[in-house]
C-alpha cells in the first residue's frame, strides 16, 4: 500500500489525508488577546468619531439612525474597562483564496457615568494557510474535484504538537446584546439583536 504524502499548508494548518478534511490549529488565548486589543481599540472615542463620519456617506437611512441611536448608548466608554464575558465560534470556511473564522463576542464596557453596558460585536477573522504554489498543487491532487467546491475542515485548539495558524481581523460589527433565559438548558444564554428597520 503506498504511503500517502503529508501536505503542510501554511504555519499550523495541513491535510488530514486519511478523511481529507483540512486541519487548522488555533491559538485560544491569541483569539482572545485579538479580539480584545479589536474591541478597545474600536470604542475608542477616535474610532468611534470615525466610524459615524464614515458610515454617514454610505449606509441607508434607517442603518445609519440605528448605528446613531446605538452610539448615543455607549457615549464617553472607557476602553480600558472592557471586559470580554463570552466567544463563540459562529462560521467556519475555507476557499481557494483563504481561512475565515466568524467569531461573536460578547462584553461589558462602562461609561463616564459608572453604567455598565453589555455589547456584542461579530468579528470576521482570516489567515492565508495555502502556503506556496507548489503546496497548493499537492493538494489539488490530493483533493481531485473536491479540491474545486468543498473544503472540509477540522479546528484544533492548543495543540500543543505543531504551531498555529496567524489570524488577522477582516471585519467588525457591532451590535446590542442580551441575555435570554432558556428552560431547556436551565441557563441564560447571550444573543446579539440584529439591526432591523421595524424599530422606527
Amino acid at each position: 500500500m503506498p504511503i500517502k504524502k503529508h501536505i503542510n499548508l501554511n504555519v499550523g494548518s495541513f491535510l488530514n489525508t486519511a478523511d481529507k478534511k483540512i486541519v487548522v490549529n488555533l491559538a485560544s488565548e491569541d483569539i482572545l488577546t485579538l479580539i480584545t486589543q479589536e474591541l478597545k481599540t474600536r470604542y475608542s472615542p477616535e474610532t468611534q468619531k470615525q466610524l459615524l463620519e464614515d458610515s454617514s456617506q454610505l449606509l441607508p437611512d434607517f442603518v445609519l439612525q440605528e448605528l446613531l441611536k446605538r452610539q448615543e448608548q455607549v457615549v464617553n466608554v472607557n476602553p480600558a474597562t472592557l471586559v470580554l464575558v463570552n466567544c463563540n465560534i459562529t462560521e467556519t470556511e475555507v476557499d481557494d483564496l483563504e481561512f475565515n473564522l466568524t467569531v461573536e463576542a460578547y462584553f461589558v464596557i462602562g461609561d463616564a457615568n459608572g453604567q455598565n453596558h453589555f455589547r456584542a460585536n461579530r468579528i470576521g477573522l482570516w489567515s492565508n494557510i495555502w502556503g506556496d504554489e507548489e503546496k497548493l498543487f499537492d493538494l489539488e491532487d490530493e483533493l481531485g474535484e473536491q479540491f474545486w467546491t468543498n473544503y472540509q475542515i477540522q479546528l484544533l485548539f492548543d495543540e500543543k504538537n505543531q504551531q498555529t495558524i496567524e489570524l488577522e481581523v477582516s471585519q467588525t460589527d457591532d451590535y446590542e446584546a442580551r441575555l435570554q433565559f432558556y428552560p431547556s438548558f436551565q441557563k441564560f444564554l447571550p444573543s446579539i439583536v440584529p439591526f432591523t428597520d421595524n424599530d422606527f
